[in-house]
């Protein structure tokens, strides 16, 4: 869930401490931490409650650099939009360094938005730290300052006691998710293209360089009448490669983004040969019992196409990925919009499939049709006779075999019980969990 809440914006300039400081207000590890400039280049969110308020706080990369490369001009359009949205700003400086020219010129862009501005003095862990800090500060027209050290907790307390009197009230309505959907895949496969194609905006920043994205980014968004929350995250790269913990808690972070989710959608390049790290990522999907939709990407970039090259395509990635022979495969091309609107529907229908529920009676028919025709018991063990199949969840469906003697049925009736449940009912796009019960 997620509520319209206030937005207090963290900002300043590069190694401020902003995303220490998000870290310790929100108690979590979410923004990583790295004294490697710029490590923050999306945006951070978390809900914070503090004297019986609740509003999000928003962790934004810096907004000063020694050049403005791609990536830079991205994170200062993603801070600035971050500002245009808050309720309240708390400007970020590092205690331990003198006032600067780009101090000033941050300080004097915020004051013209005319919003609340609070002015957190980071990295004081002392009295007589505190004592140091030159009177420039005070100069900037900014009555409303706290001096904290983020790394010690030391006056953020009162920073949150300030934050909570200066943010306005604000609807609290509860939002459910209808659906969870997860973009994952290998770095530089065009997964935050698609989620920029999908929403129409600029959510995420998108490079040509791998990489990019390193946190996971959560969007909200309603189709058809249904909120679908979809997070696009860190493309995962083999763990020898993982050449820095910024990459590795990134990898961690995309893990857990993967067991939340309801459907993850599979991003691969199309023209280009699968991977064992293909196969390791989408493996990660379906052990969280996630439904799976293939996308092949970068449709635009394969040559001398016609009519069957798709069902080479599909047929190639079933052959190399045997046991996803339910997912459907999308084949689209961000940069050109092709067939990536086609994904939600694909999503919606996926997880109709999770949560559909077949009666126990047709779901016997199948059983007894199937064990008479094909079953056979493993070999040296005498047969016995299944007494029931019935569902017993969904999302992802769940079916139970009934018998006297589990250790008498061939676990091979359990795979051709699937593939019967599924060429009568469908179930595309889910993996399907099938058990045994033991009755007396």
């Amino acid at each position: 869930m997620s509520k319209t809440l206030p937005r207090v914006v963290l900002v300043g300039r590069i190694n401020a401490g902003k995303s220490t400081l998000f870290n310790t207000l929100t108690e979590t590890r979410k923004a990583i931490i790295s004294a490697v400039p710029g490590t923050t280049r999306d945006l951070n969110e978390a809900d914070i409650s503090w004297r019986d308020k609740t509003f999000t706080l928003v962790d934004t990369g810096g907004l000063d650099a020694a050049h403005l490369g791609q990536i830079e001009v991205y994170v200062q359009r993603k801070a600035y939009q971050a500002i245009e949205q808050a309720d309240l700003i708390v400007l970020v400086y590092d205690g331990k360094n003198e006032i600067t020219k780009a101090d000033r010129e941050i300080a004097n862009k915020l004051l013209k938005t005319n919003k609340q501005i609070i002015i957190a003095i980071n990295k004081i862990d002392s009295q007589q730290l505190q004592n140091k800090v030159t009177d420039d500060i005070y100069k900037f027209g900014i009555k409303n300052i706290s001096f904290i050290s983020a790394t010690s907790g030391r006056g953020t307390g009162d920073l949150l006691d300030e934050i909570v009197k200066l943010i306005p009230k604000k609807s609290k309505k509860e939002i459910v998710y209808d659906l969870k959907l997860s973009i994952i895949g290998k770095t530089n496969v065009g997964k935050s293209s698609i989620l920029n194609c999908l929403l129409g905006v600029d959510k995420v920043i998108v490079t040509p360089i791998p990489h990019t994205t390193r946190e996971p980014q959560d969007t909200i968004m309603t189709y058809k009448g249904k909120k679908i929350l979809i997070v696009d995250t860190a493309g995962l790269r083999k763990k020898k490669k993982l050449s820095d913990k910024i990459e590795k808690y990134s990898a961690h972070k995309t893990l857990v983004t993967i067991k939340n989710s309801d459907i993850s959608l599979f991003v691969i390049e199309a023209g280009q040969k699968l991977s064992s790290q293909d196969q390791t990522i989408v493996e990660l999907a379906r052990e969280n019992f996630n439904g799976i939709i293939i996308v092949a990407n970068k449709w635009d970039l394969v040559d001398d196409k016609d009519p069957s090259t798709i069902n080479e395509f599909i047929k190639y990635y079933q052959t190399y990925l045997p046991w996803l022979s339910w997912a459907p495969v999308i084949f689209t091309s961000a940069k050109e919009k092709t067939r990536v609107h086609q994904l939600l529907e694909l999503a919606l229908q996926v997880q109709a499939a999770r949560e559909k529920i077949i009666d126990d009676a047709n779901l016997d028919k199948i059983m007894h049709a199937t064990y008479l025709k094909k079953a056979k018991p493993s070999k040296g063990k005498k047969s016995t006779v299944p007494l029931g199949l019935k569902q017993t969840g969904t999302c992802p469906p769940k079916f139970e075999l009934l018998t006297h003697r589990p250790d008498r049925i061939n676990p091979a009736y359990l795979n051709l019980l699937q593939k019967k449940i599924r060429e009568k009912y469908g179930f595309k796009g889910t993996p399907i969990i099938m058990t045994m019960t033991k009755v007396k």
